[in-house]
């Protein structure tokens, strides 16, 4: 039998832009009541939100798939499959995010970030079943790869501030005094 992965976004991040996500629509919601209708000035805020709402649908679609034949990536730039033979290069780019790039005879890029759950297991099938197209230094930086969750922590706080000013404007400013 075949063998077959799918990796999808890691639970940490579905759930920081769920909870912002959440937080928006509340606080959207609550400034439609509060202004007793829709306005302008309230269609440029949904307009706002649009994105990121859009990403957060996006996250629940996105996934990588390797299978004994290539590699699929389902990502923001659209579907990608790059048979394994079809390699041209691989490349690891650190930061306070990760990036895999892997390209192929044709020009074709497929881009694969850390917030992948098991990002790592990526990585090592990756040099597993093409380890000619590897950079030097790849092992090095798959070594030294630690997770951040900076960008998670920015959206949680994000959120927690949508609800603050939210639950405030509900109690007349209480929170505050």
């Amino acid at each position: 039998m075949a063998e077959k992965r799918v990796f999808r976004a890691d639970g940490l991040t579905v759930l920081s832009y769920g909870v912002l996500v959440i937080s928006y629509v509340l606080f959207f919601g609550a400034l439609i009541l509060k202004a007793g209708r829709f306005s302008p000035g309230l269609m440029v805020f949904a307009l706002l939100v649009l994105p990121v709402v859009a990403y957060f649908v996006f996250l629940l679609k996105k996934r990588v798939v390797i299978t004994d034949e290539g590699i699929e990536v389902f990502g923001l730039t659209g579907r990608k499959f790059i048979k394994w033979n079809e390699i041209e290069e691989v490349s690891l780019t650190p930061g306070r995010k990760y990036f895999l790039f892997i390209a192929d005879k044709e020009g074709k890029l497929a881009v694969i970030d850390d917030s992948f759950s098991n990002f790592e297991e990526i990585l090592k099938e990756v040099k597993r079943r093409a380890p000619s197209k590897l950079p030097e230094n790849y092992d090095r930086l798959v070594s030294s790869y630690r997770r951040s969750y900076t960008s998670n922590v920015v959206l949680i706080v994000a959120a927690a501030i949508l609800l603050f000013i939210l639950f405030n404007s509900i109690l007349g400013g209480s929170l505050l005094r």
